[in-house]
């Protein structure tokens, strides 16, 4: 028994849409798009979660947050995505993402915003496992950021 225990771990290794990944690991969202020239008030929303090797459909929705100094705390938007597939839970991760334009805020007025991204795997209309994050930076190979690569925690529009 001992001797086969190794070959069938590799077997299962080598298994096509096995995740190799830790439990949790790719579980992210970032703000990638902040106010770019040409695109005022908008803030770019990037979420990323991890396959787990099954036949389970991956779901993200998104929302924007903005924080009230006069009451210490994160308030949400009333603007959010709908649930939208993203992908399969054969792959090791899959990325999507969302942007919101918001109106000028009033002028000399600033608006510091964030993302939150809820995630779902599912198995036809059953949920099975539910996440949620809120924006964070610093993450690597995000995708189709403005500049390129970039990843914050939040993101200031002015007027």
């Amino acid at each position: 028994m001992r001797k086969w225990l190794p070959i069938a771990i590799l077997v299962v290794l080598a298994m096509p849409g096995t995740v190799h990944a830790a439990p949790g690991k790719g579980l992210w969202a970032t703000v990638n798009v902040c106010d770019p020239d040409g695109a005022r008030n908008v803030i770019g929303i990037r979420g990323s979660m991890p396959g787990n090797g099954t036949t389970q459909q991956l779901y993200m929705h998104f929302s924007a947050q903005w924080y009230d100094t006069g009451r210490k705390r994160w308030v949400a938007t009333g603007s959010a995505s709908k649930w939208m597939r993203v992908g399969s839970a054969r792959f090791r991760s899959t990325q999507a993402g969302y942007s919101f334009q918001f109106a000028d805020p009033p002028r000399g007025a600033r608006f510091l915003m964030r993302g939150v991204v809820r995630y779902q795997w599912r198995r036809g209309s059953r949920v099975l496992k539910r996440a949620s994050r809120v924006t964070k930076g610093g993450y690597r190979g995000v995708v189709g950021g403005t500049p390129a690569g970039r990843s914050d925690a939040v993101c200031t529009i002015l007027h």
